[in-house]
Parts: C-alpha cells; sequence; structure tokens
C-alpha cells in the first residue's frame, strides 16, 4: 500500500510538472503573439486608409464625334489623350479632381527652310496641326467602391476649344523644335455629364471606360478653328493665322485607359 502512495504521488507530482510546463508554454506563446500585434496593426489600418482614402490618376485614348453609328469612332481620326487626376476622402460621397485633353483636328505637313545668321538656311519639315482641347473641373459618384467593378456617374465644368501648334523637325534629324505653342487660341464654356465604370486589374490599377456628353451655352459649340490653307509661314517658321472658319464641336465623347490609386 506504501508503494502503491507512493507512486500516485509521483504520478500526480508529474501530472502537475506537466501541467505548469504546458502552462508556461502558452503564456510564453501569448505574450509573443501580443508583442507583435502592434508591429501589424499599423499595417492593417493603412490597408483601410487605402481603400477609404486615396488619390486617383488616370491616363485615357479619347475621340469625340458627332453622333450616328458608334462604329464610325474607330474610323474617325481624332484620336487623343486626356489625364485625370481626383482625391477620394472617405468622409464624402462624391470626388473632385480636374481632366484636360487634346485631340488633333487636322492640318498639314510641308518642308520649310529655317533662316541662320552668317549660315545656310536649314532645310527641315514644318507640321502644323489644329488641336481640339479641354480642360474641366469634375465631381464623381461612385457606386461599390470595393467591387472588382465599380460603376461611376460624373458631372463636369469648364472650357473647351481648339489651338494651333507647331513644330519643326531638320533634315536628318530626328529631334523636333516647337514652333510658337499658342499662336492662335479659342475655347468656349462647357458643361455636361458622363457615365463609366472602373474594373480592377491589380491591387491599385484599374481599366477605365467612360461615355460623356458635353453642353453649351447658346452658340457655344462653335470655335474659331485656323484655316489649314491660310497660314503664314515666316522665316524663322513662325506660324500665324491669317483667317479662320467655324466649327461645330462634337457633343458626345468615349474614352477608355488605364488608372491607378495611390
Amino acid at each position: 500500500q506504501k508503494t502503491t502512495s507512493m507512486n500516485i504521488t509521483r504520478a500526480l507530482f508529474l501530472t502537475c510538472a506537466m501541467a505548469a510546463a504546458s502552462l508556461s508554454s502558452m503564456v510564453g506563446q501569448v505574450a509573443k503573439t501580443q508583442a507583435t500585434q502592434p508591429e501589424n496593426a499599423p499595417e492593417t489600418k493603412a490597408d483601410i486608409l487605402l481603400l477609404d482614402k486615396w488619390r486617383h490618376v488616370g491616363f485615357h485614348l479619347i475621340s469625340d464625334w458627332q453622333g450616328g453609328e458608334v462604329d464610325s469612332v474607330l474610323d474617325d481620326p481624332t484620336f487623343g489623350f486626356a489625364l485625370t487626376y481626383m482625391k477620394h476622402d472617405r468622409h464624402g460621397l462624391l470626388d473632385g479632381g480636374f481632366d484636360i485633353g487634346f485631340q488633333p483636328m487636322g492640318g498639314f505637313d510641308t518642308t520649310a527652310f529655317v533662316v541662320q545668321d552668317g549660315k545656310a538656311p536649314l532645310e527641315g519639315q514644318l507640321r502644323v496641326r489644329n488641336q481640339l482641347v479641354h480642360a474641366h473641373y469634375l465631381l464623381r459618384f461612385t457606386l461599390f467602391q470595393r467591387a472588382k467593378i465599380q460603376p461611376f456617374a460624373e458631372g463636369f465644368v469648364g472650357a473647351r476649344g481648339s489651338l494651333l501648334g507647331a513644330r519643326f523637325t531638320a533634315q536628318g534629324s530626328d529631334d523636333f523644335t516647337p514652333v510658337n505653342d499658342v499662336p492662335f487660341f479659342s475655347a468656349n464654356f462647357s458643361y455636361g455629364f458622363a457615365l463609366g465604370a472602373r474594373v480592377q486589374m491589380g491591387e491599385r490599377t484599374f481599366l477605365t471606360a467612360r461615355y460623356g456628353e458635353m453642353r453649351h451655352l447658346d452658340g457655344g459649340n462653335v470655335v474659331q478653328v485656323a484655316d489649314a490653307d491660310r497660314l503664314t509661314i515666316g522665316p524663322d517658321c513662325t506660324v500665324t493665322s491669317n483667317a479662320t472658319t467655324g466649327v461645330t464641336l462634337p457633343p458626345y465623347s468615349v474614352r477608355v485607359g488605364l488608372a491607378m490609386n495611390f
């Protein structure tokens, strides 16, 4: 009986020792976990802020057209580019930002000679283009902001018009020199709305598609465009406009491009 009592006592002692060891191990693991949590907490908070507060930059291919068949846009030579910048604040429903863009509207290329002091005239290619330009302030309302597909609606207001640009490329050279960047400019007030969607492609990148309709005040959709057939080219390749023609701006716009949040 004495031996049995000693065995029981030994078993109880071993059991208590194992329990104490296990408890010590568990306490150490909990302490280790709690010690690592403060380091991970800022990352979790940053991830939340990334979803709720960000800046948005988009680069898009755009085309305006007068209406009719949508397929005609693909045959329209007036493709251009637009840059959009927006800021999102989790405390508001609307995102505000700016949108600027340009599209070629026609022009011509011609051989020109630049007069140089004490040197023979420099021959090269002169490229002259009318550009359709716009600058708008916009407000955007986005649905399902944390989904993969995010539809949105926009309202915008600003200016839209045309400018004449020229550049000279010397013969045998690939470098070009801008020539009087804005010798002629005509713009009118414009406003409108747009519908589109963002499709998430990566953690911070999106594919964006957008359709817009533009409005103007009475007669404001007609801008004066420099007549490419009645331009004066000076000896230093200075381009001036001697006559203009009225052009009715297209009321519709489509665009597709890439955007990034940061």
